[in-house]
């Protein structure tokens, strides 16, 4: 998968196929000065985003004759063999208004810019944005820079690994941005690479699927990642899980003929005092629900139950790449959870590494139990924070939708600092409560917990079940993306059906900016 070049300029350099000239849609004064000159009903003609050239005025003329573009957000229309300067085809790129541009607009923009030409089969353009920045602040300049490379790149995304080759297909070669200079902007350039690359690596494991991504070829390629990115590996294989006493992950790899793998990646950034931020990821390869087992209807998505895995090895790709300061470790459960002769049944008791017991009353209910071992196992570096990541729970796509990530935790300072992240990044997240009053519907009769409680908050439980082996003194949070790891309609630069990468944007803007707790 080749990545599509982006070039800087503060002039333009090259011959592009196409110009582009972004628009603002027209706001309230350039609708009241249409009506005195009587332009004609249900048209506003659009406001060039920059500077305004001799040439302009045949293009309004021909926008208003037209009547074909109104400047709305992610709108392209394309004037072919219209020959402008020493472009042979102009586009028109519509921004939305003045007022509303931000770094989620510029990536949409910079998403729509690619697919446009994928379309056209453009194999270059080249776009001014010199006007969009004067609509941004000078402090936001940078950032709505990277977006829009963020956009870029990821819309380049393509998972074709199974297909046959297709020589017909067109894949555009770049971008030219005019108008931008200096180290500054070169470095966004660059970390929008570095993390779509991170994105993409996360994305591909999830879209592989779970008959060549078993819990062994997950280890694999982690470890062929880590060895590429001066990242330390380590993985585990049955006889060592054994003998650490993960009876909890063990019981849900039992059913499987796969064997069970933990993966711990360590980078190290920080001091060498510093104690590591540990990650943790649910890396169930396919889950068919075991015993419990789930309806056919979509079972074939359960690939992505490792997208916890997925995001915690794309985020150790991106703390290496942007050389974040910090020291973190990332862990993965890696197993299969399947309905074989073997395999765990309800009213099972497993027993975790620091040996508490737990009452298996639905199988299906398998990602915290793998979380939950990886919790203790984790816990004994003394991290100075925790953070884990599944595709947990069904119940939080029906609460929050695919538009964002539930996150709860016992940390009120690391969940400030998440939320945060959310909001400089555009990854949304939102937390959901962890009252005391849903642990009375975890107690066992015959064990410590139980893996499952009733229908009502079955995130919240989810989660309650995780902090259940917390110890008090870790600041924990959880990141639930069962909604938000795949199949994402409501932004552009995702790709529908596939994995989305979520969460390593947001996660490499806490890393690089980290905060003791208190």
């Amino acid at each position: 998968m080749a990545f599509p070049e982006i070039i800087l300029s503060p002039i333009s350099k090259t011959t592009p196929d196409t110009l582009l000239l972004p628009f603002f849609k027209a706001e309230k004064k350039e609708n009241e000065k249409l009506k005195e000159k009587k332009e004609g009903p249900g048209y506003e003609i659009p406001v060039l985003a920059g500077k305004k050239f001799k040439e302009l005025a045949d293009i309004e003329n021909y926008l208003r004759l037209s009547q074909c573009f109104s400047g709305k957000k992610n709108e392209i229309s394309l004037m072919r063999a219209y020959k402008l300067g020493n472009a042979h085809n102009v586009g028109l790129v519509g921004l939305g208004q003045r007022s509303g541009l931000d770094t989620e607009v510029a990536r949409q923009v910079g998403a729509a810019i690619y697919q446009f030409q994928k379309r056209e089969r453009l194999p270059t353009v080249s776009i001014d944005i010199q006007g969009m920045w004067a609509a941004t602040r000078e402090s936001k300049r940078v950032t709505t820079l990277q977006a829009l490379c963020e956009g870029y790149y990821l819309s380049s995304y393509e998972f074709r690994e199974f297909k046959k080759a297709d020589q017909t297909l067109f894949h555009p070669h770049g971008i030219e941005l005019v108008g931008v200079k200096g180290k500054d902007c070169e470095k966004a350039r660059d970390k929008a690479r570095h993390l779509v690359e991170a994105m993409f690596f996360a994305k591909v494991l999830g879209d592989r699927p779970s008959n060549t991504l078993t819990p062994r070829e997950l280890a694999r390629l982690c470890q062929e990642m880590s060895k590429g990115c001066g990242i330390q590996c380590q993985v585990l294989g049955r006889k060592e899980i054994e003998k650490e006493g993960m009876g909890l992950l063990i019981g849900v790899a039992k059913g499987s003929a796969e064997e069970p793998q933990v993966i711990v990646m360590e980078y190290r950034g920080g001091r060498k005092t510093d104690l590591p931020i540990a990650l943790l990821g649910k890396g169930v390869t396919f889950d068919s629900g075991g015993i419990s087992i789930k309806p056919s209807d979509r079972m074939e998505e359960m690939k992505y139950d490792m997208m916890g895995a997925a995001t915690v090895a794309g985020i150790m790709q991106a703390c290496a790449t942007l050389k974040l300061p910090v020291n973190v470790i990332g862990y993965i459960g890696a197993v299969e959870n399947m309905p074989g002769g073997k395999a765990q049944k309800p009213g099972d008791i497993q027993r975790s590494i620091s040996g508490k017991t737990v009452e298996i009353t639905n199988t299906d209910a398998e990602g915290r139990l793998v979380l939950a071992d990886l919790i203790e196992y984790a816990q004994k570096q003394n991290p100075q924070a925790m953070m884990d990541f599944a595709t947990l729970t069904g119940a939080v796509v029906v609460a929050l939708g695919s538009v964002t990530t539930g996150i709860m935790g016992t940390h009120k300072g690391l969940l400030g600092l998440i939320k945060a992240a959310g909001e400089l990044t555009d990854e949304r997240v939102w937390e959901l409560p962890l009252y005391d009053e849903y642990e009375e519907d975890l107690k066992s009769a015959y064990a410590d917990i139980r893996n499952s409680g009733g229908r009502e908050a079955g995130s919240q439980k989810g989660g309650t079940f995780l902090k259940f082996f917390v110890d008090k003194k870790t600041p924990w949070v959880h990141f639930d993306i069962a909604g938000s790891a795949w199949d994402r309609k409501d932004k552009n630069y995702y790709t529908p059906k596939m994995a989305t990468g979520v969460m390593i944007r947001l996660m490499a803007q806490l890393l690089q900016h980290w905060k003791s707790l208190k």
